[in-house]
């Protein structure tokens, strides 16, 4: 591809970052990736990887040579840490305006963040449309939020073309299941540990569970729309409570798969379901896989037999 908006810059190659970069290349997009891990020896000689910090302005500005767009996946927390403010601010929030400042001084077409369905907090209504109001109660969510307002700042101030994918909650292979985000990938993890899954609450939070393929091909629908919609949700749209998900895997594996249930913590959302109307009508896009599809696939790869698929 020609087009300078697949020239592509990706900081950041953890879960959802990894899978989008493997998903591009197959896209046709020529990518440079900044990340502090080295590059996975199946993918030499297919892109430019970059081993450095988004702290460090000569790497980020190595990184930025000759990209179109630039997909910003980093991210210090997630959901229910417990932060320091002060890092908190450094390490997302400023090293993001530096990104910005080269992003502008680079002539970059398109920065493309990857934000959080976090953001909106508590919700009466659901799903959740992009109009709805914005009351994150988790530092992560803050943080992402006000990214999201300096993108907006940028975009009016210097007409850098920014875009924001506010993503539910991804699940899928290469999520840590020793990791700390993801309720999918600890329970497996569990599982394969001979564990009981641990829930906090009582299991009737609701999620928006989005299979890791649909969103890297959503993200790429929004690194290439001709719209001038800034802002899109990416989900399925449908709402699963975890004690849901816990009885589809023992359906699917046969399995007891004993529960433990734990206090729930104050950034616990108590349900969270994404409206992707604009995704489907803007972006002309539907998720691909449903959820127990998936749990297919993601139970599998972790060598969890799946009798009952």
């Amino acid at each position: 591809m020609t087009d300078s908006l697949h020239r592509a810059a990706v900081l950041g190659a953890g879960f959802i970052g990894m899978n989008f970069v493997r998903h591009a290349l197959q896209r046709g997009y020529e990518l440079s990736v900044l990340d502090h891990k080295p590059a996975p020896a199946d993918l030499a000689g297919q892109l430019k990887w970059l081993q450095g910090d988004m702290a460090r302005e000569a790497d980020v500005a190595q990184a930025l040579q000759g990209a179109g767009t630039v997909f910003h996946f980093i991210s210090s927390t997630v959901p229910g840490d417990q932060v320091d403010i002060a890092a908190e601010l450094q390490q997302n929030v400023f090293q993001t305006l530096q990104l910005l400042n080269l992003c502008v001084k680079h002539e970059v077409r398109r920065v493309v963040f990857i934000s959080s369905a976090s953001v909106y907090g508590e919700q009466k209504v659901l799903p959740i449309a992009e109009t709805a109001a914005t009351d994150p109660i988790s530092a992560h969510g803050i943080h992402k939020l006000t990214i999201e307002k300096y993108l907006q700042f940028y975009r009016h101030q210097y007409g850098l073309d920014c875009k924001i994918a506010r993503v539910s909650n991804p699940y899928g292979p290469g999520q840590k299941i020793t990791g700390r985000q993801g309720f999918i990938a600890i329970a497996i993890g569990r599982i394969v540990a001979g564990e009981r899954i641990m829930i906090r609450g009582d299991g009737t939070d609701i999620r928006d569970f989005i299979y890791i393929d649909d969103v890297s091909e959503a993200l790429h629908r929004v690194a290439t729309t001709t719209s001038d919609e800034t802002l899109f949700n990416v989900g399925s749209g449908f709402g699963y409570s975890l004690n849901d998900v816990v009885a589809q895997m023992r359906e699917l594996t046969g399995l007891p798969l004993p529960v433990i249930y734990t206090e729930s913590r104050f950034a616990d959302i108590p349900q969270s379901v994404l409206d992707t109307s604009r995704s489907r009508f803007v972006l002309r896009i539907e998720p691909q896989l449903p959820l127990r599809a998936g749990l297919i696939k993601t139970l599998t790869f972790h060598g969890v037999a799946c009798p009952a698929a």
